[in-house]
């Protein structure tokens, strides 16, 4: 059963993507494919589309891009997926993510009354179809992220392919802001959110074919971080000299009318551009540490989330203030129901929210992915979420010293910024795709593969060396 808003271009896109991503799989090298073919889905497939199969959870773009990516590499570049690198401590964020969301199912399969508001409870075949989201969604993007992207060249590959697609889709966000978001009703015949909130300032912010205006600036935001990243490395995409590209991409984000994501954008590029890859791990770190004790945090008085609130309004301007103390609020709501049952969450179908007990209307707006994780999966489920994507940063950290070229070890550290500052990012906001989890697995296997590559290069080097001293005559 196909749902769609749209017009047949909206689904006939979806059956398209199959054959493309089976050739781009097996007509482009490993990481240009995988780059290419998790980027072009969430750029231009179409949203609030689903494919619903019996037994399954909703197919979405995100579903389809990632298992037909799985497939073509699976097909063309089996042996890759074969000799990614494995970890114990990755194996158990999964373990923890998965097994803990089964647990969850079983946990919550009474019925809850809030008022005039009935909340059904989960069945067992819950399970499969939780289990089979999760993985698509979290599990497989990083697993794959590990497996193709393993020396520096395949590094270098995702931070263009980045910078790539910041530049074009910016293209589309100075049209939309000049026209009004248009793009995906113009192709796909619907307005996939809110048109009010994409009015900002007595303009709008574009939201193209993502699913909402943040997404579409803290996409560019990291575009904008890896400008810098090829910038500090002495690279470049083709002839686009990265300085340009930092001002075109800086111009987009304020175009885009998102003060975090400006925030994140312009605070990163300097750190990127005037400390060296150790510091710049350090701070990686250091926002690693704060996500994920973020929900303790949160608890106390130690996050000062009203002054953060007055600093904003004094800064930025009421209408600013007063979407950060909604926030706020929504924030507070969804955690005192979450703590009803911290451990494994309420599970979904909106269990996870408050509702008004004479009208039974949804009062809760969930905002922040972090309180949203916790109030459906518990504790136990944000560990497992944000151990999987954040531990990579732990560990090329301590690594770091086993890679000698300079340039590699400025690739990593930006790589290393750009994913922290997107999980960071779902403090605020909902995560809308999964490109944290590639960028997460890409820093693992990079970070493994990289000394294997120095140590071949050097094992090569000796081999030639004495092969060189055997020909000499005696």
């Amino acid at each position: 059963m196909i749902q769609t808003e749209g017009n047949a271009l909206s689904v006939l896109v979806f059956f398209l993507w199959v054959p493309f991503a089976l050739w781009g799989a097996k007509r482009w090298p490993p990481a240009k494919a995988t780059s290419l073919l998790l980027l072009l889905p969430v750029m231009f497939l179409p949203e609030r589309v689903e494919f619903k199969l019996p037994g399954l959870p909703p197919f979405t773009k995100t579903e389809v891009a990632v298992l037909w990516l799985l497939v073509g590499v699976w097909l063309y570049h089996r042996q890759r997926l074969k000799a990614r690198p494995r970890n114990n401590w990755i194996r158990f964020a999964i373990a923890v993510l998965l097994l803990g969301q089964v647990v969850t199912v079983l946990l919550n399969t009474d019925g809850v009354m809030m008022g005039a508001k009935f909340l059904i409870g989960h069945e067992l075949d819950d399970t499969v179809r939780m289990v089979i989201a999760t993985t698509l969604q979290s599990v497989v993007p990083f697993v794959l992220g590990a497996a193709m992207f393993r020396d520096s060249n395949d590094l270098r590959v995702l931070l263009q392919t980045l910078l790539g697609a910041a530049l074009v889709y910016g293209i589309f966000q100075v049209i939309e802001v000049r026209l009004s978001p248009q793009f995906n009703n113009w192709t796909y015949g619907f307005f996939q959110h809110d048109f009010l909130q994409m009015r900002r300032q007595g303009g709008f912010r574009p939201i193209v074919y993502m699913a909402h205006g943040l997404t579409v600036a803290m996409f560019t935001a990291v575009g904008l971080m890896a400008a810098a990243t090829l910038s500090k490395a002495g690279l470049q995409l083709g002839r686009v000299k990265p300085k340009w590209a930092i001002a075109y991409l800086a111009v987009v984000s304020i175009l885009n009318k998102s003060v975090a994501a400006m925030l994140y954008a312009f605070t990163a590029v300097p750190i990127i551009l005037f400390t060296s890859p150790k510091i710049q791990f350090r701070i990686a770190v250091a926002i690693s540490v704060v996500v994920l004790a973020y929900p303790t945090l949160r608890q106390t008085s130690l996050i000062p989330v009203y002054e953060s609130r007055d600093a904003l309004a004094a800064q930025f301007g009421d209408e600013r203030a007063q979407s950060l103390t909604t926030r706020l609020v929504n924030e507070e709501e969804i955690l005192e129901r979450a703590l009803e049952r911290p451990y494994f969450g309420w599970g979904t179908y909106g269990r996870s929210f408050k509702y008004s007990l004479k009208s039974g209307k949804q009062l809760s707006i969930p905002d922040g992915e972090w309180v949203n994780t916790i109030g459906m999966f518990g504790f136990v489920g944000f560990v497992g979420k944000y151990l999987l994507m954040l531990l990579p940063i732990f560990m090329v950290a301590r690594r770091l010293r086993f890679i000698r070229h300079k340039t590699d070890q400025t690739l990593l550290a930006g790589l290393a910024i750009i994913l922290a500052f997107s999980v960071f990012d779902q403090i605020p906001n909902s995560s809308a795709h999964y490109l944290p989890y590639v960028f997460a697995g890409a820093l693992l296997g990079t970070c493994t593969g990289i000394p294997a590559q120095e140590a071949r290069r050097r094992r090569m080097a000796a081999e030639k060396t004495s092969m060189a001293r055997r020909l000499q005559p005696a």
